[in-house]
């Protein structure tokens, strides 16, 4: 329409850019913040949050956000923002598989070894059973590499027995950092004597409770697979 036309091409230039964000990506409260920043422009807000509001309306009835058909589409993991309804009807004990590997509190060296010899597990449970609980309780996980630290360390290993002895403070974080792009540990490299294979180890001190417990007993817990439900 050239000059016969009146209408600000600038202001709906932005206007339709902030309107294709919010109905392809859903981006709402931070584009309408860039568009603020970016013009300088407070009287802007009405108009960019109506056209923002609009579209991610609109386009929210038909199909999802334009990253999660992206990632539909390649066939990658995809974990739903709500559950399926039946899935409020499965108990862990449905999708475990095969025998289910912990640790005591207090476990045996070579039961240690065999464990992580035979299975690829990347953490294990730590389940404190009778004397020292009066029921099975989680207490939380240890990592496959931290056992590795404890095991491949003799001091460590003769210090972190049940006599009570806190044998955390021998060790620093760095001791337990994951292992870069160079060669990690491996049980296989572990060589121990049959005295070692009989020591029993404190595990407490070194299982992280910060995400993984359950308050409660056992069988109250995701281990004890029974009265938990997804």
């Amino acid at each position: 329409m050239g000059k016969h036309s009146t209408l600000d091409h600038g202001l709906f230039a932005v206007l339709g850019s902030a309107s294709l964000l919010g109905g392809s990506m859903r981006m709402t409260v931070s584009v309408c913040v860039i568009i603020l920043e970016l013009t300088n422009n407070l009287l802007l807000l009405p108009l960019v949050m109506l056209v923002l509001l609009i579209p991610k309306t609109l386009a929210d009835t038909f199909n999802a956000n334009i990253y999660d058909m992206m990632v539909k589409l390649e066939g990658l993991p995809y974990l739903e923002a709500h559950a399926e309804p039946y899935m409020r009807q499965l108990e862990v004990s449905d999708v475990i598989t095969g025998p289910l590997q912990i640790f005591n509190g207090g476990e045996k060296v070579g039961n240690i070894i065999q464990v992580l010899k035979t299975t690829g597990h990347h953490g294990f449970p730590v389940v404190d059973e009778p004397p020292f609980a009066n029921s099975p309780v989680l207490f939380g996980l240890i990592l496959h590499a931290h056992l590795l630290v404890l095991l491949k360390n003799e001091e460590i290993l003769h210090t972190c027995t049940l006599s009570g002895v806190d044998a955390s403070k021998q060790l620093s974080a760095d001791d337990f950092a994951k292992c870069g792009s160079g060669k990690c540990d491996s049980i296989e490299d572990i060589e121990l004597t049959a005295e070692e294979m009989e020591i029993y180890i404190d595990l407490h001190t070194f299982t992280s409770k910060s995400s993984h417990t359950f308050p409660g007993s056992l069988s109250e817990a995701p281990l004890g697979c029974s009265k938990v439900l997804f």
